[in-house]
């Protein structure tokens, strides 16, 4: 068995610009779309600057064929699909006279049979594409040209020097109105905002590119001409770049510049000695709530320091320099127009220490003053402290940003902190200590600081009841809790029948006492406790809330009645007695002889205490709703007075028996 196969059809152009068929402009090709995806390439000689159009007519009443262009590189540069036959064509430019290539594809099975196409040349465009090519233009005159086709781009180089700020106008007539793009001789884009105008700051020396196109429109022939303006707006005050950074001398004494809209930039130069401190710092922009953004670099171009943005204040960058050189500052602020104040100041050496080696020696009690240079500077004092001996440290003034506080043990280990500008520490060796005041952070401003720094000797009161300070009555006793953990101890020896109030001002107490439970009363705040002891004996008051405080005992008096049995006061009968239960722990106890069998009736009118009654034996003797009972021996009873629940304090009755 034999496979013969056979050739359909000759394809009469090749399909690659490789085997294109060479053609001339003007003149009529002919040929046949014979397969889908076939692609008919023909080649031709292309003139620098010319446009050329490519169009076709397929023997279809199908649509949808496609055109493509190839430059010399057989790299598509170009097409056009055709919808609505003949349709436009396709327009093509060639950038140099090279050899240049168009076809014509069938796309879908029903596009295929004869054609026939041309290529036309429509004239020179009188303006480049391409900044190799560009069309000189020099400041103070009006350039013109024209946007022959929608993909024209006029390209014109502007030579300018570096230190203005310049607005390129194109006015052309609508629809078709032109844009423009600026590119610097460092390759910078400015786009045209609004359409027909770019502004832009000359940064560098040198030509500028200037691009000139048209909006997008399905029109492919404009034939739109336009005129380019260049205006000078202002001269910029201070460059844009640190190669010609304006050069500063430090001085106290602030110098103004301007800021030329969200494009500007200042750069400033100084040069600094080894050990200095310098400090740049801008007050709060006209019409803004904060100064511009500062960055601070060193001669290798390393962001030092930074800040911005922050509200109602100025900015300040600063540098303790290791080695003598250069550094640069840049000034900018993205949305501000208009004028700024700046000054750059030499703040001389470091006026203390930054480390344990070179802390600055004090003895305590002292004030510590410094300065806070820069962000990292770190100010060191050392100084000798002894083993349990309270040392504090409280920052009470200055111009910087709040404090972070930090002390070190003689191992330069950390061993206290404190980031709200107060410290204190109880030490727990005789050693040399280090104390340091840095920021707390990136974003926070340098300046000084004034610290009051206290050696306030042992704790004041002792933190256990065997070391507990006695409390006088009348007497008050003043303390001060040096940490959360410190907890001053109070001691009074409570009489049984007396009362007593505790007054605790800026604290909180807890009430112990090795008799049992304190009876007491929280009246008040400031904390006033009401104490009724049940013996006699002592009660702790442990201070475990607070700073500084102050506590003061009085005695309120004496119980008008006993609590207990052991302690009635004796009565007859019949009987009114006035009596007064001092808190709700209370119990005012009677002691009456009363024969068996006989009624009696006890009352207490107009009052909420309750009345209890026990025989001899200390057994209750049931009483009625009226207080109407009927002793069962003969003996002495007693009559209980307790107040019916309730935090009363203080509540007089009126006891009658008969």
């Amino acid at each position: 068995m034999s496979i013969q196969s056979s050739r359909l059809y000759e394809d009469d152009h090749g399909d690659a610009p490789s085997e294109a068929t060479p053609v001339l402009p003007h003149t009529l090709i002919t040929g046949t779309l014979d397969f889908r995806a076939d692609e008919d390439v023909f080649s031709f000689t292309a003139q620098a600057q010319r446009y050329y159009r490519f169009e076709c007519i397929v023997d279809s009443p199908a649509t949808g064929w496609i055109f493509y262009y190839y430059n010399a590189l057989h790299e598509r540069s170009g097409s056009a699909v055709v919808f609505d036959p003949p349709g436009p064509g396709m327009y093509f430019k060639a950038r140099a006279t090279e050899t240049a290539y168009v076809s014509v594809r069938s796309p879908m099975p029903e596009i295929v049979g004869p054609y026939s196409c041309q290529i036309t040349e429509l004239g020179l465009d009188d303006h480049a594409d391409t900044a190799t090519s560009a069309s000189p233009w020099a400041p103070g005159n009006v350039a013109t040209g024209t946007i022959e086709y929608g993909i024209d781009t006029d390209v014109f180089s502007l030579p300018l020097q570096r230190g203005a700020f310049y607005r390129v106008r194109c006015e052309s007539a609508a629809p078709n109105e032109c844009q423009v793009k600026v590119t610097s001789p460092d390759g910078a884009i400015t786009p045209g905002m609004p359409t027909q105008t770019a502004t832009f700051n000359a940064i560098h020396s040198g030509t500028y590119l200037v691009e000139v196109t048209m909006p997008w429109t399905s029109t492919p022939v404009l034939q739109s001409a336009y005129t380019l303006h260049l205006d000078l707006l202002e001269a910029d005050d201070h460059a844009d770049t640190k190669e010609h950074a304006t050069v500063l001398t430090p001085s106290p004494t602030p110098f103004t510049g301007k800021l030329s809209g969200a494009l500007d930039r200042d750069f400033f130069a100084f040069t600094a000695t080894q050990g200095h401190a310098y400090r740049f710092a801008c007050d709060v922009l006209q019409g803004r709530s904060s100064g511009p953004t500062l960055l601070l670099r060193d001669a290798a171009g390393s962001i030092v320091d930074g800040s911005s943005y922050r509200e109602n204040r100025g900015t300040t960058v600063s540098v303790e320099t290791p080695v003598a050189g250069g550094y640069f500052i840049e000034l900018s602020h993205g949305i501000h127009d208009g004028p700024y104040t700046c000054a750059l100041e030499d703040l001389g050496f470091d006026d203390h220490g930054d480390s344990a080696a070179v802390a600055t020696p004090v003895s305590l009690t002292t004030v510590l003053t410094g300065h806070l240079e820069t962000r990292a500077d770190v100010d060191a004092f050392s100084f000798a402290v002894q083993a349990g001996r309270i040392y504090r440290f409280e920052r009470t003034s200055g111009t910087g940003s709040p404090v972070f506080l930090q002390l070190r043990n003689a191992q330069g280990q950390i061993v206290q902190t404190a980031g709200s500008g107060a410290l204190t520490y109880e030490a727990p060796e005789d050693a040399v200590y280090t104390f340091e005041a840095r920021l707390d952070g990136t974003s926070r401003e340098p300046g000084t600081f004034v610290i009051q720094a206290v050696d306030r000797g042992p704790d004041d009161h002792g933190n256990t009841p065997a070391s507990a300070t006695l409390l006088v009555p009348g007497q008050p006793a003043s303390g001060w809790r040096h940490l959360n953990e410190d907890k001053d101890v109070f001691v009074f020896h409570a009489q049984e029948q007396t009362l007593y109030h505790l007054y605790c001002t800026g604290c909180d107490v807890t009430l112990e006492s090795p008799t049992g439970f304190v009876r007491r009363l929280h009246l008040a705040n400031p904390a006033r406790i009401f104490i009724d002891p049940e013996l006699s004996g002592p009660i702790y008051v442990t201070v475990n809330q607070g700073f500084t405080y102050e506590v003061l005992l009085e005695v309120v008096g004496i119980d008008d009645h006993g609590d207990d049995v052991g302690h009635a006061t004796p009565i007859t009968y019949p009987l009114r007695l006035w009596g007064v239960l001092e808190s709700r722990y209370d119990v005012d106890v009677f002691a009456v002889a009363l024969p068996a069998g006989q009624p009696r009736r006890t009352n207490s009118p107009g009052s909420s205490q309750v009345i209890q009654v026990l025989d001899p034996a200390g057994q209750p003797v049931p009483v009625d709703f009226s207080g109407n009972f009927t002793p069962q021996v003969s003996g002495v009873h007693h009559l209980l007075m307790r107040l019916e629940g309730g935090p009363f304090l203080s509540s007089p009755y009126q006891l009658m028996l008969d």
